[in-house]
C-alpha cells in the first residue's frame, strides 16, 4: 500500500496532535492560576517570593507534569521555576506568569523531542496510550462536532473543560516527559519506523475493521472530514496492538511526530 509509507502516515498523524502543539497552554495556564491562587495569592508582597515557595506549590498541585519535569530533567526544572517565579516577583499578572509556564513548556518538548525515536516500548506505550484515553474522553462527552475541532485545534475548543478533562491533559504531558527521560536512558538506536512497520500497522487497522475509506482518510487526512475522531482513534488503538521491535517503531514514530511540532 503505496500510501502507507512513512511520510504519508506521519503526515496523517501531524493532523490529530494539533492538541500536542497547544498541549503547553493547557499546563501553562494550570502553573500561573495554581501559582497566583495559592502562592502570590497567600503572600503580602509577591516581589518576595522565592524559588522554592514557587517549587514547592508546584510540586503540591494535582497536576503532574511538573513533577515529571523534575525527575527527568531537574536543572531544566530549576530554569522553568526560576523563569516562573522572575515573572511573579516582578509584578507580571496571572497571564503573564501563565504564559512564562507555556514558553517553558514547550521549549522544552521541543528540544527533547529527537530522543523519542529512542522510547522504550513501556514509556513510549504509556504515552501513546495517553494520547488515546483523551481522544475517547472528548468523544464520549462531547459532540461530534466538538471532537472534531479538538483533533484540529486542540484543547482551546472544549468551551467548558471538566477536572477529567485537564486530569487527561495533564496525563499526556507527564507520560510525554517520563518517555523523554525514558528514551535518553535506554541506549537504543534512534529507529523511526520504516514502511513495513506501517504495512503491519494497516494490517492491524484492516483487521481490527477499518474500512478503506477510514483506511484512506487516515494516509490522506483531510482537515474538515466529520469523523476525525473516530478515525484517528482508530489508528492509535492499532499502533498501540503492535507488538516487537515493529510495534514500538510506530510507536515511538507517532510520539515524534507529535512532540517535535
Amino acid at each position: 500500500m503505496a500510501r502507507w509509507k512513512t511520510a504519508s502516515v506521519a503526515a496523517g498523524a501531524v493532523l490529530l496532535l494539533a492538541a500536542m502543539k497547544i498541549l503547553p497552554w493547557g499546563f501553562g495556564f494550570a502553573g500561573g492560576k495554581y501559582l497566583y491562587e495559592t502562592v502570590a495569592g497567600r503572600h503580602d508582597d509577591p516581589a518576595r517570593l522565592t524559588t522554592a515557595q514557587v517549587s514547592e506549590h508546584l510540586q503540591n498541585q494535582d497536576f503532574q507534569i511538573f513533577k515529571a519535569i523534575k525527575q527527568e530533567f531537574p536543572d531544566d526544572y530549576d530554569a522553568v521555576v526560576q523563569k516562573i517565579t522572575t515573572v511573579a516577583r516582578s509584578g507580571g499578572s496571572r497571564e503573564d506568569v501563565s504564559d512564562a509556564s507555556r514558553v517553558s513548556v514547550a521549549d522544552l518538548r521541543k528540544k527533547y523531542a529527537p530522543l523519542l525515536l529512542s522510547a522504550p516500548e513501556r514509556s513510549a506505550m504509556e504515552a501513546l496510550g495517553a494520547q488515546l484515553d483523551m481522544l475517547n474522553h472528548v468523544m464520549a462527552k462531547q459532540p461530534s462536532a466538538t471532537c472534531n475541532r479538538y483533533v484540529r485545534e486542540g484543547p482551546s475548543a472544549i468551551e467548558a473543560p471538566d477536572q477529567a478533562f485537564m486530569m487527561n491533559l495533564d496525563r499526556i504531558g507527564a507520560t510525554l516527559f517520563h518517555a523523554f527521560g525514558a528514551a535518553r536512558n535506554s541506549g537504543l538506536p534512534a529507529t523511526a519506523a520504516s514502511d513495513e512497520d506501517w504495512s503491519m500497522l494497516a494490517s492491524a487497522l484492516a483487521k481490527a475493521g477499518a474500512t478503506q475509506d477510514e483506511m484512506k482518510a487516515i494516509a490522506e487526512p483531510n482537515p474538515e472530514s466529520a469523523e476525525l475522531c473516530p478515525i484517528f482513534a482508530k489508528l492509535y488503538a492499532a499502533a498501540l496492538s503492535l507488538q516487537g521491535e515493529p510495534g514500538r517503531h510506530v510507536k515511538a514514530t507517532l510520539l515524534y511526530e507529535i512532540a517535535r511540532n
